[in-house]
């Protein structure tokens, strides 16, 4: 029986895997240049130095998990970049350079890491490199302009200046986002871009995510220190502190989320309602097919619980259906079973989106009835859960062949022809 759960092995993912290679080079012999170049001046005005990277590394410590198992430090990201872009503390002007910069960034990353390792929790490396090359980026862009005099124009004007910090902190986003996008493994390059784009809050339909928060908290630092002095960096770390809570917050109600799709995934398994894994290979499916085709992290999120959970139905059924394979039965009977299992995911009284994408699950992609179709969540699933099934009843390395012929025929009335070919290139990019 064949299954999807061999690592990427294209071109294109190896292609990947050396850039994230290249990456964490990179990111190393930057840092190491920084702390050697910045060992051999001297640390300059060392009290800055010290202020912004305590902040870092207390933002570091305090760091969280969000959607999709991405790492964020709202606090120590927005004291780096401050300290990047900061042109004078109550009058003095600020001497830092790119190297002192990406060196106090690396050490407060290294102390803020330490309570992490020491519970077992040990960063991603490219995660380090990412925001060290980050901090280096943003300050590539600022301080040498700013030292040599070149920005005295602009700051003259209060809109100009204003208009060229966003403009460098949108552009470090944007760098930000092409690396993450460039050593994501497997999935497609604009996709991942986008994803990344819509988490900082810049992208098509996303909303105003975690990077706007901390790219403008960045900026209220670095400007109101040339007024407050360096009284400001705790003033205006409050709002990168609340935000953390939030995220706080939002991680706990996810973790009662996931426990609650634990908890339902196994039951029509345990009851003799579904094949063993069929859950979890459908909800891997759904998630590379989404990825693939360009779903935010909510979206994602949402199919892989409704992927997981979309036999739940089978659990009300008098008669099990044999071996838990629902692709041939009836189409009114299908419809029956997948509204069933969500009233089933609807009593958690948490996941309603989840439910209406489970309950939409069987719904062909057009009928007669000229209806509009179904979510877009709700078509990927209906398309790998009918691989999996079709696939599933033979042993035969060679049938995935025949069973994409079917889907194919099947393509643009059960089945939304997209999905399909995105499942086509998901499995293609697996080897």
């Amino acid at each position: 029986m064949t299954r999807v759960r061999r690592a990427p092995g294209g071109p294109a993912a190896r292609l990947r895997a050396h850039t994230g290679t290249l990456v964490l080079g990179l990111g190393a012999f930057v840092a190491v240049a920084a702390v050697a170049g910045t060992a051999a001046r001297g640390v300059v005005q060392p009290w800055y130095a010290l202020v912004f990277g305590v902040v870092i590394a207390v933002g570091e410590a305090a760091r969280v998990t969000q959607l999709g198992s991405r790492e964020s430090a709202p606090l120590g990201a927005a004291g780096a970049l401050a300290y990047a872009l900061l042109p004078d503390v109550h009058g003095t002007v600020s001497r830092h350079g790119v190297l002192q910069v990406v060196a106090v960034v690396g050490v407060a990353l290294l102390a803020g890491t330490l309570p992490h390792v020491v519970r077992g929790r040990a960063p991603d490396p490219e995660y380090v490199a990412r925001r060290l090359l980050a901090a280096g980026f943003a300050a590539t862009l600022f301080r040498p302009l700013y030292a040599a005099g070149g920005l005295d124009p602009v700051m003259a004007r209060g809109w100009a200046y204003g208009t060229f910090l966003v403009l460098v902190v949108l552009l470090t986003a944007l760098c930000d986002a092409v690396v993450v996008a460039m050593v994501r493994v497997g999935g497609p390059f604009c996709p991942a871009l986008l994803a990344e784009l819509r988490a900082f809050g810049a992208g098509p339909g996303g909303p105003a995510g975690i990077g706007t928060a901390v790219g403008a908290t960045g900026m209220l630092i670095a400007l109101s220190t040339g007024v407050l002095g360096l009284w400001a960096v705790p003033v205006f770390c409050l709002p990168s502190l609340l935000v953390l809570l939030s995220f706080r917050r939002c991680a706990a109600i996810g973790q009662v989320h996931r426990q609650t799709v634990d908890a339902l995934s196994r039951l029509p398994e345990a009851a003799g309602c579904g094949s063993p894994g069929h859950a979890n290979r459908v909800g891997e499916l759904a998630h590379a097919v989404g990825v693939d085709l360009g779903l935010g992290e909510v979206e994602l999120r949402e199919l892989a619980y409704a992927a997981r959970m979309h036999d739940i139905g089978q659990l009300a059924l008098a008669d099990p259906v044999p071996g838990g394979t629902t692709l041939d039965l009836p189409a009114a009977e299908q419809r029956r079973i997948a509204r069933l299992g969500a009233e089933v995911i609807r009593e958690s009284g948490v996941l309603d989106r989840v439910a209406s994408i489970v309950a939409a699950q069987a719904d062909p992609y057009r009928d007669e009835s000229a209806a509009p179709p179904p979510p877009l969540a709700s078509r990927i699933i209906k398309v790998a859960n009918a691989y999996d099934d079709l696939l599933a009843s033979t042993d035969d390395l060679g049938a995935r062949r025949e069973v994409f012929a079917r889907l194919r025929a099947d393509a643009g009335g059960a089945y939304d022809p997209r999905v399909v070919e995105a499942l086509a290139q998901v499995l293609e990019r697996a080897g």
